[in-house]
Formats: structure tokens, C-alpha cells, sequence
């Protein structure tokens, strides 16, 4: 009998992976491709066709395409309503049309923090859990909201831009054009910049966590105060969401406890969040995404959501 499996597609600024992956998260045939977003959408677009081509060669059984995109998604029509010059070209973007064109197959299309969020509840840490929040802390922070067992994807697609709170009115300039908001404090780029405001010579924000591992009085100070930021937007996450769990994976969650421990000291202090929210680490790791566009087929595939 062959398996029913599922190609999941995840379109990042940098790189974009693909993968088979069978209805128990179990990811087969994996490939990746350099995004090159500036030579554009179109150019993107066709690549990443050709790649999936590859990839279905290799597989039988394949229910359909789920993709996760950067990027506020239109989820009813698979479009890219909005993008960031991070993908240039890309607001607009049919995704879902193009993909079906090409290959026959039903294609379903998620934000790529949403996707995340969706195998962090299906597979991971938020197996279990009907309300939860998943945070990403890279270049950038990505966020997905899960209430009741289903994403909040919001009027436009833009629910779960949980990167996007504000912690510091009129504070340092964040890339989504207002100013003071969350990544723009406790993501790598906010870590780094701190740090180098503050006269830590670092080249990244694991540098930065190195250098406070190792006693650094200023770097401490750097990530000491990232923590607070974060906890100040969770607890507001916290309040409006009310969720069981707030998962935290990307490249920042790698520092473990630098992170963990001044964070669930800030976030003990708050009602909201004493007693009622756990604050924990993301399982899947870089792999959150591909697995969770993925999952959108199976769970999607002959239902309506």
C-alpha cells in the first residue's frame, strides 16, 4: 500500500526548502534552493516549480501542495497580499494558481509563521493544546496564534504578526515601517543592534549570547534587556490570547537558558501569565516550516476550513 504523502513547500528570504512528508510528520525526500529573491517573483516562482517537479518525480501517493510563504496571505485564494521588499516581486503573487497549473494538485498556501505554529501543534510541542502561541526569534520574529484548535489568520492575513506589538513607543525603527515594535528589540537584528549601541563587539547575536555565557557585564545587560522586551510583548499575547503555551523556536531560542531564565523571571511577575501560561521551547527546529506547510494537506485535503 503506498503511502499518502504530502509535498510542503517553505519560501523564505534566503532559502526555501521541500520535502515529501507522510501523515506522521516523517519527512522523506528533502531538497533546498537558494531563494535569489532579487532577480524576483516570476524567477522565484518558476523555480520553485521546476524544484517541486523534481521532487514529486521521486514520490507516489501525493495528495496534494501545501506551501508556507513570508508574506500576509490570502488563504482562501492562495495569494501573497503583502511583501516585504525581502521578496521583491512577490505581493500579488497566485501561488496556489500557479502551483495547480503546473502539477494538477490541490495546493493550499499559509504565512510561513502560521505554518510553523500549525506543526508545532500537530507535531511538536503543542501536541495536545487547543490554544497556543508560536513564536520565531531569527532575523526577524514570526508569530502564529492557534485558538480553539484553529490559526488566527485575521480579516486581511495578517493575524499573528505578533512581531509587530509595540514595547517601546517611538523606540528604534523596526522593518515593517512603524517604530519600537517587538523584533525590533528581541530578534537577532534588535539583539545585535543593542548590542553594538552598547558597545559590544559582536558580529551576531550568538556572538552576543557567547560573550554574556562568558560573564560580559555589557552583553549580559544587552540580553538581560532583550528578555524584558520579550516578556512584555508575551504578556500582552498572553492577555489577548489567552493560551495554554507560548513556544519559542528560531535561532534565538538556541541560547537556552540566557534566554529562558531572565524571561520566565520577567513573565512570573505578571498575573496574566503566573500559573496559567507555560513559556517553553519550539521541538521542531528549522524544520517547523516545510512541516507545516505540508500539514495543510492532510489537514485540509476533502474538507473545508
Amino acid at each position: 500500500m503506498t503511502d499518502r504523502l504530502a509535498l510542503g513547500i517553505d519560501i523564505g528570504g534566503t532559502s526555501c526548502s521541500l520535502a515529501l512528508m507522510d501523515e506522521a510528520g516523517r519527512l522523506r525526500k528533502t531538497f533546498d534552493i537558494p531563494t535569489r529573491a532579487h532577480e524576483g517573483g516570476e524567477a522565484l516562482i518558476a523555480r520553485l516549480i521546476e524544484a517541486a517537479g523534481r521532487v514529486l518525480a521521486e514520490g507516489a501517493g501525493v495528495l496534494g501542495i501545501g506551501i508556507g510563504s513570508a508574506g500576509q496571505i490570502d488563504f482562501a485564494t492562495g495569494t501573497c497580499r503583502y511583501a516585504t521588499e525581502a521578496l521583491p516581486g512577490w505581493t500579488g503573487m497566485p501561488i496556489a494558481d500557479r502551483f495547480r497549473a503546473a502539477f494538477g494538485l490541490p495546493v493550499w498556501v499559509e504565512n510561513d509563521a502560521n505554518a510553523a505554529a500549525l506543526a508545532e501543534h500537530r507535531y511538536g510541542a503543542g501536541r495536545g493544546l487547543s490554544d497556543l502561541i508560536c513564536l520565531t526569534l531569527g532575523t526577524g520574529i514570526g508569530g502564529g496564534a492557534i485558538a480553539g484548535g484553529r490559526l488566527v489568520r485575521g480579516a486581511h492575513g495578517a493575524g499573528g504578526e505578533l512581531g509587530h506589538i509595540p514595547v517601546e513607543p517611538g523606540g528604534a525603527p523596526c522593518a515593517c515601517g512603524s517604530s519600537g515594535c517587538l523584533e525590533a528589540y528581541a530578534s537577532a537584528t534588535g539583539i545585535l543592534r543593542m548590542a553594538r549601541e552598547s558597545g559590544v563587539e559582536a558580529g551576531s547575536a550568538r556572538e552576543v549570547y557567547a560573550l554574556a555565557a562568558w560573564g560580559d557585564a555589557a552583553a549580559l545587560a544587552v540580553t538581560e534587556r532583550a528578555a524584558r522586551y520579550l516578556a512584555q510583548g508575551i504578556v500582552a499575547m498572553v492577555a489577548a490570547f489567552d493560551p495554554q503555551a507560548v513556544l519559542i523556536g528560531g535561532g534565538v531560542s538556541q541560547a537556552g537558558d540566557l534566554l529562558f531564565a531572565p524571561l520566565r523571571r520577567h513573565l512570573e511577575a505578571n498575573p496574566f501569565v503566573r500559573g496559567r501560561c507555560a513559556v517553553r521551547p519550539a521541538a521542531l527546529g528549522p524544520a517547523a516550516g516545510v512541516i507545516g506547510a505540508a500539514a495543510q494537506v492532510f489537514l485540509y485535503h476533502n474538507r473545508e476550513d
